[in-house]
C-alpha cells in the first residue's frame, strides 16, 4: 500500500473522532487469517469503544490461503486495494467461488463458510475486512472439515481458474463502477454498492456500503446520521488529505489520508462535513461502510451549519495553498459569479435517473 506524504499544515484538534491509519495497529493473531491489524474494534477495551462495526487491515502474502471459517451472526465485506486477483471459495461445501480484483467488494452473508486464496506465487495483496458486529475477535467458527476441499480447490485454481465460470452462490462481487450513482433526498450522489434492503443488490446484509468520488476543493453539506455508525475509507486520497469537520458546531478537525479509516458514531453530536484539501485532485474511490442496510436513508442535512463549514473549509484551504491561490481557483470554477460571492458554493441541478435534485457539488458524502 502506498501512503502519501502527510502534511501537518492543518493540525487536528483533540476530537471525539480520529482517523485510524493502516499501520497504526500492529498485526495480531485472528482465527482463520493468521494475523490481522485490528483497526476498528467496538468493544469496551477496543480501539473505538461502542462502535457497532469492526474492521481489520489485511496483508496477505503470495500463495496465502485462509483457514475455512464462518461467522454465525456477522455479515462480512472484503475489499482488496492492491495486488493481483483473489479467489474466495464459499458455501457449505465450498462449491461456489468468486474472484476479486483491487477495488471490488465481496459480500459474505452471515453463516456462510469461506476460504480466501491469493493466486499469485510472487505478489501478495493488501486490503480490509469489515464486519457488521463490533469485533473481529469473536464469532469465528473454524471449519476444519473443509480443509481438504479447500486444498483441492486451491491446487486446481492455479491451473485452471481463468477458465472457470464464476459461481457466486450467496456471495456477491461488486466492482466500484458497476453501480451508477444516485441522488439522495439531500441532493448527494452516492453509489449504493452494497444494499441489504429487500429490493437491494445484496438483500439481507446487515451492513451497507456506498462509493463516492470527491472533486478537488469540494465541500459537502453538513449532515449527521441519527441511528447509523459510518466507517469512511478513502483509498485514493491527495497528498493534502481530506478534512472532516465534526462536532455539534463543527468545532473539531480530523485529517484523513489514503488507507486511513475514519469511524463516525451515530448522533447529532457527530455532525460532520468533508473538505477536500486539494484544489484540483479528487479523492478517488471513497468507501462508506454503514451499520444499516442502506446508505440511502438516515442522512438528514444540517443547513444551519453550512456557514461554519464554508468558513472553516475555506480557511483550511487558504492555510495550505494561500489566499490568492484559493481565490483564483474559485474564480475559475465560478467565472460568472461576482467576486463578493466567491466564498459561496452555488446550488446546482443534476439529473440522475431522469429526476432533478439540488446539491452543492458532485460526489458529496451522504
Amino acid at each position: 500500500m502506498i501512503h502519501p506524504h502527510r502534511t501537518n499544515t492543518v493540525r487536528p484538534l483533540r476530537a471525539p473522532i480520529r482517523p485510524v491509519p493502516f499501520e497504526s495497529v500492529a498485526p495480531t493473531p485472528v482465527p482463520g487469517w493468521r494475523k490481522i491489524r485490528v483497526l476498528v474494534d467496538g468493544r469496551a477495551n477496543g480501539t473505538v469503544p461502542g462502535f457497532s462495526l469492526s474492521a481489520g487491515g489485511l496483508e496477505l502474502p503470495a500463495n496465502f490461503r485462509s483457514d475455512p471459517q464462518q461467522h454465525s451472526d456477522s455479515d462480512t465485506v472484503l475489499l482488496f486495494t492492491a495486488g493481483g486477483p483473489v479467489l474466495t471459495y464459499h458455501g457449505e461445501d465450498l462449491s461456489s467461488w468468486s474472484v476479486q480484483w483491487p477495488g471490488d467488494l465481496l459480500t459474505i452473508p452471515r453463516g456462510t463458510p469461506y476460504v480466501v486464496d491469493v493466486l499469485s506465487e510472487h505478489v501478495g495483496t493488501t486490503g480490509y475486512v469489515v464486519r457488521s458486529t463490533s469485533s473481529l475477535l469473536v464469532d469465528n467458527l473454524a471449519r476444519p472439515d473443509l480443509d481438504g476441499q479447500a486444498a483441492a480447490l486451491s491446487d486446481a485454481a492455479r491451473e485452471h481458474w481463468e477458465n472457470w465460470t464464476p459461481a457466486p452462490g450467496r456471495c456477491a462481487v461488486v466492482p466500484f463502477t458497476s453501480v451508477a450513482p444516485v441522488v439522495t433526498p439531500q441532493g448527494h450522489r452516492i453509489r449504493p454498492l452494497v444494499d441489504g434492503e429487500p429490493g437491494g443488490n445484496t438483500p439481507g446484509m446487515r451492513l451497507s456500503v456506498g462509493g463516492l468520488d470527491v472533486p478537488g476543493a469540494f465541500l459537502a453539506h453538513p449532515h449527521h446520521h441519527p441511528e447509523t455508525h459510518v466507517l469512511v475509507l478513502a483509498t485514493e486520497c491527495p497528498a493534502e488529505g481530506a478534512l472532516t469537520l465534526h462536532g455539534e458546531r463543527l468545532e473539531h478537525d480530523a485529517v484523513q489520508y489514503s488507507g486511513d479509516l475514519l469511524p463516525i458514531p451515530a448522533g447529532r453530536d457527530y455532525a460532520h462535513t468533508v473538505q477536500n484539501l486539494s484544489l484540483t485532485e479528487p479523492i478517488g474511490r471513497v468507501y462508506e461502510f454503514r451499520s444499516r442496510t442502506s446508505v440511502l436513508c438516515d442522512n438528514p442535512r444540517l443547513p444551519g451549519l453550512l456557514p461554519i463549514a464554508e468558513r472553516r473549509g475555506r480557511a483550511a484551504l487558504e492555510r495550505l495553498h494561500g489566499v490568492a491561490a484559493v481565490a483564483a481557483h474559485l474564480r475559475a470554477a465560478n467565472p460568472a459569479q461576482p467576486r463578493a460571492d466567491l466564498a459561496k458554493r452555488p446550488q446546482r441541478v443534476d439529473r440522475v435517473a431522469e429526476r432533478n435534485a439540488p446539491r452543492s457539488e458532485t460526489g458529496a458524502r451522504s
